[in-house]
């Protein structure tokens, strides 16, 4: 006969310590390293806006339930003393319940960049969750370096015995802030966020003959993170009807288990959203797909990303419901979309999920899309010649149905479409720097003025327009004497060097979100200065060639490295996420 299997937990059995160093308020000293441990807010006293530490330190998995703040004074939990290690063997490590206005963080010592480290989950478990009706939490500097499934999750899935759960009831998870984490290593979602189906009508949960839905969330905003070596999608966002934004975050390798439909960059659905600025990178067996948006609303933007090689199309657009707003559709401009496996962007409006059954296969191809400022390299589609309505441009920028291309035809411009990436003068493609390398690049002051629909700047906030027009892909043009310009004379930056002056040394990864290495030169060592833009230096020492340098403990934003030999002396520019 099989034994049962037996769960253990630690219940409150820690003592409660207030006043402690790291500003702590409360201190939770005494928790397990064996077995889960349970922390309710009835058992601690604490007033909303308090700061509640956990030692540094390897612990089991720790759940807290019904800690509330309030809007203006959340309640903050952070490590203390060093970093937090949490390794759990049987369920997910780290998740609030049933809590509102809540900041977890792991700044609380500056000597680590990530102070609260997950190293472990159950099966099928999460690194970090919020359930039960949780809201309005921030959540960054956490690590998630393994989990069973989900690194991050944040949601609460209708329960046919809880109606509290159900849409209808009313519960909306809003004021998600989700950023300056780093999330690998995962089987499945890098993050996953709101309940995957039931954007509207279709694949709701039958409970007793009623058709039950997922919350809605509102205000979501995802940015700075590093999510790569994840199983499933690397980020899926659903149902945020107000203001969803994923910006600066850095994807790579993601997608691994090569599971049809399940291994996205981003898949984002039933929502308003702008999404910019993300560096995507697929991994050495491509197996990761681009990013998809099924059945996003009105005014949706995907604007300034890189995609490198993705699997199936770099953005894949498919409203299965009608659009909300028949006079606005998406705005897809500036993006770079480099050798996707089919197009650079595949349009899809066909209904398949109406809310008038009379609707039912309609193509919506009366909803004005824009397509701009797109540079698109080398796709794996070649319509060029062929015998069906899809021509040369259709490999490039697709559409499922030829009334939709026709209708759209006057939407679609000022984009390059080419498999010639060694003609536009770019930086460095081989190192994936898809940057103009001058002004006599081919995409500089070619695309169209944008900012009436809100794009005033590139991918390294640089302002667009930087010359005399918007220029085609993710990056403006910047010249060294306009990158050099305004910047304070005192700080000693430019000894040896003329502000008009370029640049020669490489870089690699630049941007980059935890390490560079300086490649190319022809000494061994250099001293060398990292100058953020108010002028202080954040960094002063030596440095050798070839070697890797963090700057995960500097914040992202542009910098200037000043580079001093007995010969030369030299000023770059490095941008960290």
């Amino acid at each position: 006969m099989n034994k049962p299997l037996l769960f253990f937990f630690a219940f409150l059995s820690f003592t409660i310590v207030n006043g402690q160093s790291c500003n702590c308020d409360v201190t939770l000293s005494g928790l397990s390293s064996t077995t889960l441990n349970l922390v309710w807010a009835s058992q601690i006293s604490y007033s909303p806006g308090d700061t509640i530490c956990i030692p540094s330190g390897n612990y089991a998995g720790i759940r807290f339930y019904d800690f509330e703040g309030d809007a203006s004074n959340p309640v903050v939990f952070k490590n203390c003393g060093g970093q937090v290690t949490l390794n759990e063997t049987a369920y997910s490590a780290l998740e609030f319940k049933n809590s509102k206005y809540i900041h977890l963080t792991g700044t609380g010592d500056s000597s680590v960049n990530y102070g609260i480290k997950i190293t472990g989950t159950g099966s099928w478990s999460m690194g970090v969750v919020l359930s039960a009706l949780s809201t309005d939490v921030e959540i960054d500097h956490i690590e998630v370096a393994s989990a069973g499934f989900a690194g991050l999750m944040a949601k609460t899935d209708p329960d046919c015995n809880k109606s509290e759960t159900w849409r209808s009831n009313g519960f909306i998870m809003k004021n998600l802030d989700i950023h300056d984490n780093y999330i690998h290593d995962t089987g499945g979602e890098g993050m996953y966020i709101g309940f995957t189906i039931g954007y509207k009508l279709d694949d709701g949960r039958n409970c007793s003959g009623t058709m039950v839905y997922g919350h809605w969330l509102e205000d979501v905003e995802i940015y700075d993170n590093v999510v790569e070596n994840t199983g499933w999608d690397a980020i899926q966002v659903n149902l945020t009807r107000e203001n969803g934004k994923i910006y600066d975050n850095t994807i790579y390798n993601y997608g691994t288990d090569g599971r049809w439909g399940q291994a996205f960059a981003m898949s984002l659905g039933g929502g308003t959203y702008d999404v910019y600025n993300n560096f995507i990178e697929n991994g050495p067996l491509e197996k990761g797909w681009g990013m998809q948006i099924i059945n996003g609303e009105s005014g949706t933007k995907v604007y300034n990303n890189v995609f490198i090689k993705p699997k199936m199309h770099g953005v894949f657009l498919h409203n299965r419901h009608e659009f909300e707003d028949i006079t606005e559709g998406y705005y897809i401009a500036n993006n770079t979309i480099i050798e996707p496996e089919r197009a650079g962007v595949h349009y899809n409006t066909t209904v398949l999920h109406p809310v008038d059954p009379a609707d039912l296969y309609r193509n919506q191809s009366e909803v004005p899309s824009h397509f701009v400022n797109n540079l698109v390299v080398d796709p794996g589609y070649d319509f060029e010649g062929g015998n069906t309505w899809k021509q040369n441009q259709e490999s490039y920028f697709d559409f499922n149905e030829r009334e939709t291309r026709d209708s759209l035809l006057t939407n679609i411009y000022t984009n390059i479409m080419t498999r010639q990436i060694d003609t536009l003068g770019l930086t460095d493609t081989v190192n994936h720097d898809y940057s103009p390398s001058s002004s006599s690049s081919s995409v500089v002051d070619q695309g169209s003025n944008l900012t009436s629909w809100g794009i005033t700047f590139d991918m390294d906030n640089t302002a667009r327009p930087s010359g005399s027009n918007f220029d085609i892909g993710a990056y403006e043009f910047l010249s060294s004497t306009a990158l050099l310009a305004g910047i304070p004379e005192d700080i000693e930056l430019f000894d040896g060097l003329s502000k008009e002056q370029e640049a020669r040394t490489l870089f690699y990864p630049n941007p980059t979100s935890s390490t560079f290495r300086l490649e190319n030169a022809s000494y061994k060592k250099v001293h060398m200065q990292l100058i953020s833009l108010d002028g202080k230096i954040v960094y002063n020492g030596n440095y050798s060639i070839g070697s890797s340098f963090n700057v995960e403990q500097f914040r992202a934003g542009l910098y200037f490295l000043k580079l001093v030999t007995p010969e030369k002396t030299e000023v770059h520019r490095l941008i960290i996420r």
